[in-house]
């Protein structure tokens, strides 16, 4: 797969994206044009797992037509043409390269559910041929491809909504509403964790070998380095190798992250301080089994902790997100939220030097709310973006900044000290070697656009 010149040359004139430049542009509007039919028409790119779970969501609005379904994997690709047909009735194309379908007139957007390392390249030459993009999360492989990709939204004026769902449910909704509201009191500490125990067997490990007959395994390479084909670095284990993703910390630490960002109304951290390694997985991941990243914003710390090693829950709950106010706290994760009062006390040593004095009293109620899935109104919600031309819940600037910090605690984990980031220009303070880390070079043939 090449891409085309003259779209290079295009991009190069209407985005002039440049290397380290800020991409804060925060256009008030996305564009006049609305699809000329009633109807949506999308085509999915990317038809594995994550693909159809998301399918599911689009399929049940009347008003949205699957019309192309593109995947690597011809399995893949007719498994799902056939869903399609039978739940729509219509027959969609099932191909391997997606750039024919951004040519056609009856397609208005795509839906990218690839591994990370191809979400980049689809969803910037989709809003230059005038589609919208649903692009599954992390936003991107690596900082300098978000960027592109925001440059790409704001140029065109096209919707790109990015799949952190958790935006688009109700008790996240409200709970982001309490942190902000500042009933917690004054928020310091916030914790964000993944726990589970997979030792010592981990993904395992499985010898390089032939790919099947039915995978285009060059097109599945893309802009990532030439490996040999392997089972572990394909289908849903790709997560685990820094060629194609970000390991656990991408993976499901953009989802918790994103919401402490939006909470904290934030747009990143001033440094970070990654500590792991791979300590219990006899497997050949790349990426660590262990971590504890430390943020540090304005006044308060973010942690993200995750091991691979041990499955002790943490206040209950194998993941989640933690807020530690000077009032109390709020417990958080998808089944739900706990608002957890809290109580002060007169240490024995400030008693002993300075007598008894009255504690403080905190009013706060304890209150539990039930969770529900954000996913069915996270997609109507960008489906009705398309109509309206309003940014969506999650907007690519969004979802660009909440990637970044897991981008931003593997840098660190790679280079093995703390790092100083400038959340306006999105560099690393005097750190040309950490600044080296925003971007790789892609495979020859696989540039983006205006970046080749």
């Amino acid at each position: 797969m090449t891409t085309d010149p003259m779209n290079r040359r295009e991009f190069a004139g209407a985005a002039g994206i440049a290397a380290g430049a800020a991409v804060m542009l925060g256009a008030p509007a996305i564009g006049k044009s609305a699809p000329a039919s009633e109807k949506v028409r999308l085509v999915l790119i990317g038809a594995g797992s994550r693909g159809n779970q998301l399918l599911g969501s689009f399929l049940e609005l009347p008003e949205v037509d699957i019309v192309g379904i593109v995947d690597v994997d011809d399995h893949h690709a007719g498994e799902t043409a056939e869903r399609v047909k039978k739940a729509k009735g219509n027959n969609p194309d099932a191909t391997r390269d997606y750039r024919p379908t951004l040519d056609r007139k009856d397609v208005d957007g795509v839906i990218i559910a690839t591994p990370d390392h191809w979400h980049a390249l689809p969803a910037i030459q989709a809003v230059m041929a005038g589609k919208d993009v649903y692009v599954e999360k992390p936003v991107a492989h690596n900082i300098a491809e978000g960027q592109a990709m925001l440059q790409a939204a704001r140029k065109t004026n096209r919707v790109m909504a990015v799949g952190t769902q958790q935006r688009s449910s109700s008790h996240f909704q409200k709970a982001v509403e309490v942190v902000r509201s500042g009933a917690l009191g004054k928020v310091f500490w916030v914790q964000t964790w993944n726990y589970e125990n997979i030792s010592p067997t981990g993904i395992g490990k499985f010898p390089d070998g032939e790919a099947p007959s039915h995978v285009d395994y060059e097109r599945w390479l893309g802009p990532a380095p030439l490996r040999p084909f392997n089972p572990n670095r394909f289908h849903l284990l790709f997560r685990w190798f820094f060629d194609y993703a970000g390991g656990m910390m991408s993976d499901w630490g953009v989802h918790l992250n994103d919401i402490v960002l939006w909470a904290l109304d934030a747009k990143g951290p001033r440094s970070v301080d990654t500590t792991g390694g791979i300590f219990t997985s006899d497997d050949n991941r790349d990426t660590p089994d262990t971590m504890q990243v430390v943020y540090e914003f304005p006044e308060c710390v973010l942690t993200y902790s995750m091991r691979k090693g041990n499955g002790l829950k943490f206040n209950g709950h194998d993941y989640g997100i933690l807020f530690c106010g000077t009032n109390g706290s709020l417990l958080l994760d998808r089944s739900g939220f706990e608002i957890i009062p809290d109580h002060t006390v007169l240490p024995y040593g400030i008693r002993m030097v300075q007598g008894d004095r009255p504690l403080r009293k905190i009013d706060l109620k304890a209150e539990k709310v039930k969770g529900d899935d954000g996913q069915d109104p996270h997609v109507k919600n960008f489906v009705e973006c398309m109509k309206t031309r309003a940014r969506p819940t999650s907007d690519i600037e969004i979802a660009h900044r909440s990637t970044n910090t897991c981008h931003l605690g593997n840098i660190s984990y790679k280079l093995g000290r703390k790092l100083f980031w400038d959340v306006e220009t999105e560099s690393f303070k005097n750190d040309p070697e950490a600044n080296a880390q925003l971007r790789r070079e892609p495979r020859k043939g696989y540039e983006l656009p205006g970046m080749g």
